[in-house]
């Protein structure tokens, strides 16, 4: 057996290793008094000696948006005794152990193992102070041993480099790392370092090209289109377009390879953090089961299921936990991160009482991609169950195509206020607030959306984009106009019209856009999810967007606006019936109908809080 040293000999041992690893060098070598390059927001080197048990302050304080790399070298010295095993000695941060690091204080429960350097995906759900430790036998939930006894010998120390970028320009960290590397070719932290970065700048390269020929193209489009188009020029633009396609194709296949790199990183950060909690568990179960066989609690979860796919931003856990002792605590944890007890209604336990079965009813927000929902219950005993579940938050948004059209300088005939501002609250709303991708909206305002631009528009390049899984969204904001037409299949005999740019009142039918032209435009577009919003009329009454066209009586049937919605999943949302008006006021400064339409989709609308509006809700709001 082993013996341990004496208490004066350990104090010698702790004070050599302390002092060996705050002589260390740092992995990171700045020098003194200078300024910080500019892809760091902030540096800091700390040392871990061996032989001191606990948790170190690092002075560091984390956001959860921040993008940090920790790295390590040095190694300790678990039994410095001849006769102890090798894999006991000099161990280094890059097996997986000893390193650990906490975010918050002792009360947290978050912290995992660090092996050599993380990314901000290790700790995007967590914000507080970072601390910084080893592990020699078993640990608390907040990372503090249980056996501080355990550290009395153990000699070396780690030398940690804690970096937070100041941001995502790969480019520019790896340049940085490199010029490190220089220094220190033999840094194993640095190496690893790099080769990470040196992936994802691989695929920001490749998507800052693509983005750039993107935009070139694009422009390229929008010069032939300005201009009056021969036959070649249109040969051309369907050239360019199918070239634009291709390459959102490229775009949109590199976003999908990042995140993926994304999602192997936080399954393996998770994969570390589950194994700790693993230790962690059968440690303590073990010290309280040698106390007397006892039972933890029982723990149901009736909703949602794991692995569930939703759109919707929320949803609801339920679920009971019961215990013969009593339940003393419940904690609810998403993505790592203790709900606040304010905001856990559901399960809170008065002080003094230990009820046998506690429900839990809990509205849970979602983030993009997978979120891990975990339930921690512990009973009277001292004992614990958890569960987790994991919920996909799944976004639509590239797969969301829009046209957007907004007209008040008619030069033919009388001119609007407010149109062009409701299509650019209309745009705002869905690039800004659900943050469309600005290439999947086209725009046209005033002279950008003439008769010619409309049509290729909406019959070519949306046709060309738009898959059959995909929603389009059509929005207009401009005059309406009808004209006699005895073949009209509304049977009212007139014709709807919606009036582009340069619109004649005297010749609808060569320069504006018939209704049974749009409706066929509609068939043509593969996506089986169609919104069609009008902020316009066609009675011909004073004071709306209308043009009233001498001798037209204003009796107009709905039936164009049933032909428009033919088919599965197209949708209908206009600013009036056929014989009404479509107004403008100056004291919103829009189209009244717009008006309140964008109000509602920013949040009111949303009567059943679920995250979504349907068309139904928005229909309701607006009407009232």
């Amino acid at each position: 057996m082993i013996k341990r040293q004496s208490n004066l000999f350990r104090a010698g041992l702790f004070f050599f290793a302390t002092l060996l690893i705050s002589c260390s060098a740092a992995n990171i070598k700045i020098d003194k008094g200078a300024h910080l390059p500019p892809v760091i927001k902030l540096y800091k080197h700390a040392s871990v000696p061996g032989g001191r048990p606990g948790m170190i302050d690092t002075g560091v304080y984390i956001n959860r948006s921040d993008s940090v790399s920790i790295l390590a070298t040095g190694s300790i010295n678990f039994c410095p005794h001849p006769a102890c095993p090798s894999t006991y000695q000099n161990v280094t941060p890059d097996l997986g152990w000893p390193l650990i690091a906490r975010i918050g204080d002792e009360n947290s429960r978050y912290f995992r193992p660090i092996i050599r350097g993380y990314n901000s995906s290790n700790f995007s759900h967590h914000e507080g102070k970072l601390y910084l430790g080893y592990k020699t036998g078993g640990l608390k939930y907040n990372g503090e041993p249980l056996n501080p006894e355990y550290y009395m010998n153990d000699i070396g120390g780690f030398s940690v480099d804690i970096i937070i970028w100041a941001n995502d320009d790969y480019i520019r960290i790896v340049d940085f790392l490199e010029r490190q590397l220089a220094k220190k070719p033999k840094n194993k932290a640095l190496q690893d370092e790099l080769a990470r970065f040196k992936t994802y700048k691989k695929y920001q390269m490749a998507e800052l090209a693509a983005k750039k020929e993107a935009e070139k193209t694009q422009q390229e489009i929008n010069k032939l289109q300005d201009k009056a188009v021969s036959a070649s020029d249109q040969q051309q633009v369907q050239e360019l377009e199918a070239k634009l396609t291709s390459l959102q194709a490229t775009l949109s296949e590199l976003d999908r390879m990042k995140q993926q790199l994304q999602q192997e990183q936080q399954k393996s950060e998770q994969l570390s953090q589950q194994l700790a909690e693993q230790e962690q568990r059968e440690q303590l179960l073990l010290s309280k089961l040698s106390e007397g066989v006892k039972s933890p609690p029982v723990l149901l979860i009736a909703a949602p299921e794991h692995g569930t796919r939703t759109e919707t931003k929320y949803v609801q856990l339920s679920g009971a936990v019961l215990d013969e002792k009593g339940l003393e605590q419940i904690d609810i944890y998403v993505n790592n991160r203790k709900l606040a007890p304010g905001a856990a209604r559901g399960i809170r336990i008065a002080e003094g009482s230990y009820p046998r079965r506690q429900d839990i009813e809990q509205r849970i927000a979602l983030q993009n991609g997978a979120n891990s929902i975990k339930i921690h219950a512990l009973d009277t005993d001292g004992l614990f169950i958890e569960k987790s579940i994991t919920v996909h938050h799944i976004s639509r948004r590239r797969n969301l195509w829009a046209v957007v059209v907004g007209i008040n300088d008619y030069p033919n005939i009388r001119p609007l206020k407010y149109a062009v501002a409701d299509a650019k609250a209309f745009y705002d709303l869905l690039v800004k607030r659900n943050q469309v991708p600005v290439e999947n909206v086209f725009l046209l305002l005033n002279e950008q959306a003439t008769l010619q631009n409309l049509r290729s528009t909406l019959g070519t390049r949306i046709k060309n984009k738009a898959g059959a899984d995909d929603m389009v969204i059509i929005y207009f904001a401009g005059h309406g106009a009808t004209e006699r037409d005895m073949l009209s299949p509304d049977g009212d005999g007139l014709e709807k019209y919606m009036l582009p740019y340069g619109a004649d009142s005297g010749d609808l039918y060569a320069s504006a856009l018939p209704m049974r032209e749009v409706a066929h435009i509609f068939h043509r577009i593969r996506s089986e999810r169609l919104v069609f919003v009008v902020d316009a009329c066609y009675s011909g009454a004073s004071g709306g967007r209308t043009v009233s066209i001498t001798g037209m009586r204003a009796n107009l049937s709905d039936r164009f606006l049933e032909r428009l919605a033919g088919g599965k999943g197209k949708v209908i949302i206009t600013a009036s019936s056929a014989n009404e008006v479509s107004v403008e006021k100056d004291e919103l400064g829009h189209g009244v109908f717009t008006y309140y339409l964008v109000q509602g989709l920013r949040g009111p609308a949303d009567t059943n809080a679920d995250g979504l509006i349907s068309v139904d809700e928005a229909y309701r709001y607006v009407s009232e």
